[in-house]
């Protein structure tokens, strides 16, 4: 294992061909991997402690996070991480090449053959970029990484700082990887009296700007919230359609709201995120019937820069007020066109906190008790936010309501947002190494970057450090239905952890897409050199 342009390429391809699907048994193979590779190394096999495997509590695939740390000589308390994610999206749209998705030199072989039209088929045919699933997003990164551990293994007087690299699963979907290292980043520090200077993402830009001309260094993360709506009705069957309400009705009117709406697009300085996008829209029948629904959900991905949950929850409630008020309205107004009679109750909006407490209220408390019964119970392979829901329908059932209403709530992935203001003496450390780096690629590669205060792409940073407050957990926690049973995250861990984050990765371009590809000449060449640099400046602040 070698920090050259081979030695990175070869280990490149051997991580490549692991087919890391997130929640697949080739993720669990692709962290056995990383951490008998790094195992191979003389340090580790010297220092067999330094080398952890960490596992992702209860998980059905036996994934976990592989932690290395070697320290340096003579002995500092600063600690630089390097961190990444070896889990890839699926390959089912390669079709026919979909065998070759994993083999990356016999994939761009096979696309040369067939001939490729427009960006990536002049890409193609430059002969400097590489093809296939996972070398851009992000083994390329990781390979970089593990390349500088090995070094500083072969001599830790190297960097003059200690260098942690940590290889986590599960970016892709939930993040269960972080999630589960975070207490152990917390562990390995109070253990050996470490300082972490910063952390570094090893993400390509392009993943974290869409339109990004040229390179970047990212100075924080975006963030995400889940927000959900749970619709319940009133059925009735259609032929008697003005004795209820619809509950797929309500959803309907939520989707027309709050998707894509500019007002509801977060905004900090000169960036500017997406605006919410809905990820699920249905009913909750299982079965057909002649009955209008009575039960029905939808849920948006929603991009934070500097919003608090406390302000998208208050924003999502005062939506789900007008879609509802929308709703019954129309059906009054068909029901007065036709001369029908329409009884049914107005709406009422309440936030899954306060439905909560009504359904404790009811039950003569025992409510979280039932909760955790209730998820022990079932399939820990379903997935996160169908759990939540289905302890939403469940507690309806414990104390049904008597008229239309909706719950607006929070469902899991929470990604709290990392912004960096300068106003912490680790802030400063990190905008100090990127403008370093930035020197650097200018000097001595004659590369210009760019610096930009977020990674838009969603990602693991966000588990490195809390910028919220107390509120902000108790908002979150208290409104996510399965809160501590279906899903948790450790806010409190993190707000200690409270690590300076940069990203600042290799180059190329269409992640997730069948022309997912890799700038070889930049990500072998100069990239390994800017992740070095930002190591070194991180160094010559710190402990």
């Amino acid at each position: 294992m070698e920090n050259t342009r081979q030695g990175i390429l070869e280990l490149l391809l051997e991580l490549a061909r692991i087919p890391s699907v997130t929640g697949s048994p080739g993720e669990a193979e692709a962290g056995r991997f990383i951490h008998s590779r790094l195992g191979e190394l003389g340090y580790f096999r010297e220092h067999p402690d330094d080398l952890r495997f960490i596992p992702v509590p209860g998980d059905p695939f036996g994934r976990g996070a592989v932690m290395a740390i070697v320290e340096a000589e003579p002995a500092v308390k600063g600690t630089v991480v390097l961190t990444g994610h070896f889990d890839v999206v699926g390959t089912e749209e390669f079709g026919p090449l979909e065998g070759l998705a994993f083999s990356p030199v016999e994939y761009t072989a096979a696309l040369g053959e067939r001939g490729l039209g427009g960006e990536a088929g002049e890409d193609l045919a430059s002969g400097d970029f590489i093809f296939g699933r996972g070398v851009m997003d992000m083994k390329c990164g990781l390979a970089a990484e593990m390349a500088l551990l090995a070094e500083a293994a072969a001599d830790p007087s190297s960097l003059g700082v200690n260098l942690l690299f940590l290889a986590v699963p599960d970016e892709e979907v939930g993040s269960a990887g972080m999630k589960a290292a975070v207490p152990a980043l917390a562990g390995i520090r109070d253990e050996r009296g470490l300082e972490y200077l910063g952390a570094i993402l090893a993400e390509p830009g392009s993943a974290g700007a869409p339109d990004l001309e040229g390179e970047a260094v990212f100075l924080g993360s975006v963030g995400k919230v889940m927000p959900f709506f749970y619709c319940v009705g009133a059925g009735t069957h259609v032929g008697r359609y003005f004795d209820g309400l619809s509950a797929s009705l309500m959803a309907s009117h939520l989707s027309v709201l709050v998707e894509g709406d500019p007002r509801l697009a977060d905004r900090s300085g000169d960036e500017t995120g997406p605006p919410p996008a809905c990820l699920f829209l249905r009913d909750l029948r299982n079965d057909y019937s002649v009955t209008t629904p009575d039960r029905a959900a939808i849920f948006f991905n929603y991009i934070t820069l500097t919003r608090a949950p406390a302000e998208v929850m208050g924003e999502m409630k005062k939506v789900a007020e007008e879609a509802a008020f929308a709703a019954f309205e129309q059906v009054k107004r068909s029901a007065s066109k036709l001369g029908a009679a329409f009884y049914t109750p107005r709406p009422r909006v309440v936030t899954f906190e306060e439905f909560a407490h009504e359904t404790d209220a009811a039950l003569g408390g025992g409510t979280k008790a039932r909760i955790r019964r209730l998820v022990e119970a079932m399939d820990p392979a379903l997935d996160d936010r169908h759990r939540s829901l289905a302890v939403v329908t469940e507690m309806l059932r414990w104390d049904p309501p008597s008229a239309p209403m909706v719950i607006v709530g929070f469902l899991p992935p929470y990604y709290p947002h990392r912004f960096n203001d300068g106003g912490s003496e680790g802030d400063r450390r990190a905008r100090k190494a990127a403008g370093s780096v930035i020197e650097t690629a200018r000097l001595e590669y004659g590369v210009e970057l760019s610096l930009k205060e977020y990674f838009a792409g969603i990602s693991d940073l966000c588990y490195l450090g809390f910028q919220g407050s107390a509120m902000d957990m108790l908002c979150v926690a208290s409104n996510t239905p399965g809160w501590g049973s279906v899903y948790r995250v450790a806010l409190g861990e993190m707000k200690a952890l409270d690590i300076p984050v940069l990203n600042l990765g290799p180059s190329g371009k269409d992640p997730h897409k069948i022309t997912e590809r890799l700038r070889l000449s930049y990500s072998l060449e100069v990239f390994p050199g800017l992740l070095r640099e930002a190591v070194l400046s991180l160094a010559r602040q710190g402990g």
